[in-house]
């Protein structure tokens, strides 16, 4: 059993932040676990569920994230807990999708204009060059790795997300299969810096159109 924090989701939202700075002290694979749970529920385009991750927690490999070569010289990354490789898996996002499609159809879930549009979106995604695709999958795992990350507020732990690093120097250095996609990295572990009690965002009237 994984110790958990009663904090509302609104909680959750406000005391994440980006961390950077990790203690020594392990994640757990019962913490890793309760993440992936979270990620699992995560909503998802036609329920494709198309998120694929991988947790990293060998020293040798944690440090060569923090290379040049693999995260631009991102050093920190070789004093988190954990790295999870989120990855997308393309060709099942189209495969599930027309599964689904398919079965609203048949079970008449969705009808009429509907259930056409969904399935020109679904021949229309079949169809899309690979970035297209890449695109609309990788959606689906951002949706999931914010899961991960609200989690791990609830768990005490702290994440970053990581957009920068050689998609090809990852795949090689953790063993990642060349069909799947990787979408980003997320670092993970005990937070050893102070935690801002705010957030640097935009105010309301900066977001909301007239």
């Amino acid at each position: 059993m994984v110790k958990t924090s009663q904090l509302s989701v609104i909680d959750a939202m406000m005391q994440r932040h980006s961390v950077r700075s990790f203690t020594d002290e392990p994640v757990s694979p019962e913490q890793l676990n309760a993440l992936f749970n979270a990620a699992r529920v995560a909503p998802s385009s036609l329920n494709s569920q198309p998120w694929r991750f991988k947790a990293v927690q060998d020293e040798n490999i944690l440090k060569a994230f923090g290379t040049k070569e693999v995260s631009r010289t991102q050093t920190w990354l070789a004093n988190a807990g954990a790295i999870i490789v989120c990855c997308a898996d393309i060709s099942g996002y189209v495969r599930d999708s027309q599964a689904s499609a398919f079965f609203y159809r048949e079970n008449k879930l969705i009808e009429g204009d509907s259930m056409d549009g969904i399935e020109e979106y679904v021949e229309r995604e079949s169809s899309a060059v690979e970035v297209a695709k890449f695109g609309a999958a990788a959606m689906n795992v951002g949706l999931s790795i914010s899961f991960m990350m609200l989690r791990a507020v609830e768990l005490g732990l702290g994440t970053c997300w990581v957009g920068m690093f050689n998609e090809d120097k990852v795949k090689e250095l953790v063993g990642i299969d060349p069909s799947l996609r990787i979408v980003g990295l997320l670092a993970v572990g005990h937070p050893d810096q102070e935690i801002p009690e705010e957030h640097a965002r935009k105010s309301l009237e900066d977001i909301l159109l007239p």
